[in-house]
């Protein structure tokens, strides 16, 4: 193998490990997405006037319900009241776009490594 042969591997582990994170990064986000599903069935669910509220990091609010229907910022600093139900649609179909994404990055993925080890075949054959 030649240094210019060598860069060249270097080059796409490098361009393979930043798919890599946004692979995570995305993994990342659905289970977000999930988790905020599961939340908002909780509190469509619940018969309680009072739920606690996660602030991040393991510190709660307790929160009284006066209004189930919800808040969303849908961009562009825009707020809009929506129900729960709709609030779900929503985060469904945020979930079914990363999901789409996932898949894309991943056979991205899967085309580099295939083309990384061709490479090193042709390499070590030559």
């Amino acid at each position: 193998m030649n240094q210019e042969q060598i860069m060249q591997i270097q080059m796409m582990q490098q361009e393979m490990n930043q798919i890599n994170e946004k692979l995570q990064m995305i993994e990342q986000h659905i289970s977000e997405m999930q988790e905020l599903e599961s939340s908002l069935e909780e509190i469509e669910k619940a018969d309680k006037e009072e739920i606690l509220i996660n602030l991040g990091k393991k510190i709660y609010l307790p929160v009284k319900i006066t209004d189930k229907n919800l808040i969303v910022n849908v961009g562009n600093k825009n707020l809009v009241k929506k129900s729960i139900s709709e609030t779900k649609e929503l985060t469904q179909e945020q979930i079914k776009k990363l999901i789409v994404a996932k898949s894309e990055i991943s056979l991205q993925l899967e085309q580099m490594q295939e083309e990384a080890n061709n490479l090193i075949m042709q390499m070590s054959n030559g």
